[in-house]
This record gives structure tokens, sequence and C-alpha cells, in this order.
């Protein structure tokens, strides 16, 4: 299959590879400087039972012409969205589906205002992180794409490109419901993003704290309140889950979200943590911690670096 990989970082890089290494027509599209970088070095992916490279094939948005693609993934963070939209325009023929892996569910409607039933629901669940080396570390054994149809008419194509993406190494999931998991994710990691960058600390040490798991599950239900208000129909078991895995105190969790900002890395905070304020603004959800974690992130800023009064 003909792939064009929007974003070469720890995401975009590992699947990427990933899909190389199964034999796909894999390019990346990356900026000038991340391009000299891999035409130089190769992309080295350190997965957690191997380490492997290639020389990956690479285009900047000013070479990008050919809209033969048959699949676009894009794998950037959220404010490098409208950015990329335009850049992959040339690339998005009448048989190229758009596979996004951000994080949240504002992008989706964004994608689709640009490129309608082209744009397939998706999510991508792996820790990994680029390391000072420029390699790829996969620091845990998950590592796996679920994407599905967001329209019936795209149910046939969602099983054909199941079908022809089958053998790679990473799990592919075609998944017969991808909205509801796409909620359960944001869900997930905005919970997780808000309870560590509020407390500037992983989840056993919270836990740790007269308190600490009180203060989780209440951000988790107030999230769980925005986004039931907002169209997710909870799975009750799925719910659950979740909550449990947030309230074990036997496994540190940190969310990429916290890891940007205590970096002073960019982050994703205005479309994970600030669209959920503004969700709640428009279904009139009573959300005080969530709202205390979202002012304390404006002060921070985009950029990870506290702003100036």
């Amino acid at each position: 299959m003909k792939i064009l990989v929007v974003g070469a970082g720890a995401t975009g890089g590992y699947f990427g590879a990933r899909l190389t290494q199964a034999g796909h027509e894999v390019t990346f599209l990356v900026r000038k400087g991340r391009a000299q970088q891999l035409a130089d070095e190769g992309l080295v992916i350190k997965g957690y039972q191997e380490i492997f490279s290639i020389r990956p094939s690479i285009l900047t948005a000013e070479e990008l012409t050919d809209d033969a693609w048959q699949l676009i993934i894009l794998a950037v963070k959220h404010p490098h969205l409208a950015q990329v939209i335009e850049q992959i325009r040339p690339a998005v023929g009448d048989n190229t589906f758009i596979l996004p892996l951000l994080n949240g569910m504002g992008h989706i409607a964004t994608l689709q205002r640009h490129y309608g039933d082209r744009v397939l629901g998706g999510l991508c669940q792996i820790y990994a992180t680029l390391n000072s080396k420029n390699e790829i570390e996969q620091l845990t054994p998950l590592h796996r794409i679920s994407f599905g149809a967001l329209a019936s008419v795209q149910q046939k194509d969602v099983a054909l490109l199941a079908d022809q993406l089958a053998g790679v190494t990473f799990t592919l999931d075609a998944s017969e419901d991808i909205t509801s998991e796409m909620w359960e994710k944001y869900l997930f990691l905005s919970t997780l993003g808000a309870v560590t960058c509020l407390a500037q600390a992983d989840t056993q040490r919270i836990l740790s704290k007269e308190g600490g798991a009180h203060y989780i599950e209440a951000l988790y239900n107030e999230v769980l309140s925005v986004i039931t208000a907002s169209g997710y129909q909870p799975r009750s078991k799925v719910v659950e889950q979740l909550l449990k895995t947030l309230l074990n105190n036997e496994t540190p969790l940190v969310s990429s979200l916290y890891r940007d900002v205590m970096a002073g890395n960019l982050s994703e905070s205005r479309a994970i943590i600030g669209a959920l304020v503004k969700l709640a603004e428009t279904t009139q959800q009573v959300i005080p911690v969530l709202r205390a974690c979202w002012v304390q992130l404006q002060l921070v800023g985009e950029e990870g670096k506290r702003t100036e009064p």
C-alpha cells in the first residue's frame, strides 16, 4: 500500500517504520530540518523487544505533488493541524483516505470540513519518545492503531484497508465503533493529563497522599460528564476499567501532556483540556477541578513556559 505519514516524531516515526518493515511503500512528510536529519542518520527504532533501522523515503511540503496515495496518516500535534491541512491538499486524490492519530475529538470536524468522507476515525496507543540521539524508544509493549468508519459509506473501504494492512507487527484493529473508542481515549488521556499537570506528579505519588484517589476520581467524573453531554454513550465496563487503571497505585502513570509541559515542549493543552472546558460551557457542566487545571495550563503556556503577567 502507498502510504504518506505526516510527521516522523515518536508516533509517526514508529508506526511509519513498522509499516515500512511490513513491506508497504511509506513516505514521510516532514519539515526541512527533520528531513535532513533523517537523510543523514536514518530512522532508528529501539523497540520494546528489538532494535531496527530504516532509510526512510522523505518529502517536504514543497515537494508534495503526487495524489496517488491510498492512505495519509496524520501523526502531528494539534498546533500544527491547520498548516498540515493545507500541506496535504495536493496529495489527497479520489481514492485517498486520511487517518488522523491526533488526541481529542475536535480535529475530526475540522478535517471533515476540508476533506469530507475521506476522513476516517482513528487513534493510536503507544508509550514512545524521541531521545537525545533522535532514536525512537518504545517504552512499553503497547503499540496499537484502531481505525474505523465515521459514516456508513466508508465501511467497505475500512474493511479493504484492514485487509491490505494485515501482517504488520503492531496491533491493528478495524473498529466497529471507532467514535466510542475515540471518546474513551479522550476520557482517559485528558483525566491523566489534568491530574498530573495540576498536581505536578505521577499518579502513584498522587495516590500516596491523603485525598489523592478522591482527587483523581473527581476529575475523571467531571470529564465523563462533559463528554457524555457532548455525545458519548458510556460503555460501563470500559468506563469502570479506565478508572480502575487510573487508581492503580502500583503503576506510576503520566501523560504525554504532562511530559511536554514539564519539559517546556510544545503541548496540546488547548486541544485537550481547553477544548473540554469549552464543551462544558456549551453543555453547562460544573467542572471546578478541570477549570483549575486549565487556568494553570494557560499560565504555563502551550510552549511549557510560564507566561508573564
